[in-house]
């Protein structure tokens, strides 16, 4: 009945001393019984890690109905918390339903899993945003002026061409305000151009881009493109990825809390291209107001308005700037 190679069978059966055929018994006999007790050992571990595992889910669920009991259920909390900051942010229906996609499958999970974590920070993500933050432009040209003058010295035409590319924007709205809101909004995105900084390191165009901000009483950030090759850095990864963030852009307007700050794209000039994407035709979508009312950053995958960020872009020659 012993599991023997058939090898092993041959040789019992051909020897005819007894004592010597006994001694292959036992041999064979205490290497099986090694292979039981293994077998065993392996059996018994595994089934007390089972049953630990079983006992703590068995706990955390008990726990999880006393608290439920007592009113201190925090993972119940947490959902609520999270639900009460997303009806709060003032976020889109899209983005809003997304969200609250995510929350309901965050609520059937267990705190310990990865998944928890990941959708955990997303909304974190989605709450923070400035969905609805605005600040007040100050569109007085002659505050414009004075912060200029107290900035830089000299430097004429560029301050004259600050305070004209300011005086369209007061017109302009000033025309809107007596047409319907959204007529102004798509008039608004219809025209408007960038300004462009062009000048050798060191001439003062990020601190003209600061005075701006100064001058409007909007908040000022800015991202250096040098050197940026990847459309993730623009558009961020998608959520499948492991340790994956949202793009430089949506990172920056989290910084600064509003939506519409004056946004400096510092050294559009150097900015490259690989085989992980083509990074200026996703900042074409960043910049052209046709498209930039609904930016969409894979990270997010819900669609984000740029429509009232000030964008100004500087570059050391012209020469090098992608088409």
């Amino acid at each position: 009945n012993l599991r023997i190679s058939l090898e092993d069978q041959l040789e019992m059966l051909l020897e005819n001393n007894l004592r010597t055929k006994m001694a292959q018994l036992v041999r064979l006999m205490s290497r099986e019984l090694e292979v039981l007790e293994i077998g065993q050992q392996i059996r018994s571990d595994t089934q007390e890690k089972l049953d630990q595992t079983q006992r703590e889910f068995y706990l955390r669920q008990q726990l999880r109905a006393i608290q439920k009991e007592l009113g201190e259920d925090e993972e119940g909390a947490l959902v609520e918390e999270y639900r009460t900051k997303l009806e709060e942010s003032g976020m889109p229906e899209e983005a809003k339903k997304e969200a609250l996609r995510e929350l309901s499958r965050m609520e059937k999970l267990q705190p310990q899993s990865a998944e928890f974590g990941v959708i955990q920070t997303y909304l974190d993500w989605m709450v923070e945003l400035p969905w609805n933050t605005l600040t007040d432009d100050n569109l007085d040209i002659q505050h414009a002026r004075q912060v200029l003058n107290a900035d830089h010295y000299d430097m004429k035409d560029v301050k004259e061409r600050i305070l004209e590319y300011l005086a369209v924007r007061k017109l302009r709205l000033e025309r809107d305000l007596t047409d319907e809101i959204e007529k102004g909004r798509e008039q608004d995105r219809a025209g408007g151009s960038i300004l462009l900084f062009v000048g050798p390191p060191g001439v003062g165009k990020t601190s003209l881009g600061r005075s701006i901000g100064r001058a409007l009483g909007r908040e000022f950030t800015r991202m250096s493109l040098g050197g940026v090759r990847e459309e993730a850095e623009i558009r961020g990864h998608r959520r499948t990825y492991i340790g994956a963030m949202p793009g430089r852009i949506i990172q920056a307007l989290k910084r600064v809390k509003t939506r519409n700050p004056v946004f400096m794209l510092d050294e559009v000039d150097k900015i490259g291209a690989d085989w992980r994407g083509d990074p200026s035709s996703a900042l074409l979508e960043v910049l052209d107001p046709q498209q930039n009312y609904a930016f969409r950053d894979h990270y997010l995958d819900v669609d984000f308005d740029l429509s009232e960020v000030m964008f100004i872009a500087t570059a050391n020659t012209l020469d090098t700037i992608p088409g």
